[in-house]
């Protein structure tokens, strides 16, 4: 009975082994994924990349922080990485100029894990 016992326990332990190896080796790729993305820089500072208008949209009825606001769905075009699209939401008083469908700007966006923040450079508006 005791060899029954010391095999189980010695399973038990490679299995516990294998589960941590896997798991290190997810976490050591996924980081390295992410590092790449980024290029190695400062989370706060951001990448900055060009990216389309895909859609401008005002919401007049709803309201956020008390104003009305737009929302644009933007093509994000980085130098390193994947392009991906996402939408962004932007107060009505922020904007001196609101950009239209197809009109190219720039954009500041972190990204960690599967959760991109983008922000729209309202300086940079050009019409395509």
């Amino acid at each position: 009975m005791e060899i029954l016992a010391i095999r189980a326990g010695q399973l038990l332990l490679i299995l516990l082994l294998a589960f941590l190896i896997i798991g290190g080796l997810w976490f050591v790729l996924r980081f390295r994924r992410m590092m790449l993305l980024l290029g190695g820089k400062n989370l706060r500072d951001g990448q900055v990349a060009d990216a389309v208008v895909l859609l401008s949209e005002e919401h007049r009825g709803s309201y956020l922080q008390g104003e009305s606001y737009y929302t644009f769905q933007v093509h994000v075009k980085p130098a390193r990485g994947r392009n991906f699209v996402t939408e962004v939401h932007v107060l009505r008083e922020q904007l001196t100029r609101i950009p239209q469908a197809g009109d190219r700007v720039s954009v500041k966006y972190n990204y960690s894990g599967r959760k991109r923040s983008v922000v729209l450079n309202l300086d940079s508006i050009r019409p395509a």
